[in-house]
């Protein structure tokens, strides 16, 4: 019975966090990290496009954010934290409270570089095409 408290300590101590899913759209799920920043994980193919159209409907939606609060690129491209997903983004509103510095200019969407940003609504905008 010892081994097998320890065994299973052990495995729960290593399974990856499946936090609940607070936004789903389109195949992605989007899981809350903290206060100030989320992710969104694709479930099967990706795009940078939908990335941001994801971003955006749940800022606006969950998050209710003003159509013309900027949404801001926390991390781009990367396994996910909160699934066992291997293509994840994170998003913020709060570049300030996520130790976010602003980029100039745009970037490629499919880049999702740190501190890109955009209008939610030009994020939700990317939903159409």
């Amino acid at each position: 019975m010892k081994n097998f408290l320890a065994l299973l300590a052990a495995f729960t101590l290593a399974a990856p966090v499946m936090a609940k899913a607070v936004f789903t759209r389109d195949g992605y799920s989007v899981h809350k990290i903290n206060d100030s920043v989320y992710e969104a994980v694709a479930e099967e193919d990706f795009s940078g496009e939908a990335f941001w159209c994801v971003a955006g409907s749940f800022a606006q939606i969950d998050l209710k954010a003003s159509p013309n609060a900027e949404v801001y690129v926390v991390r781009g491209f990367g396994a996910s934290e909160t699934t066992d997903r291997k293509t994840a983004a994170q998003f913020t509103l709060d570049p300030q409270a996520a130790g976010v510095t602003p980029t100039d200019g745009s970037d490629d969407l499919n880049t999702l570089t740190v501190g890109q940003h955009m209008a939610v609504d030009v994020a939700r905008g990317h939903c159409e095409r």
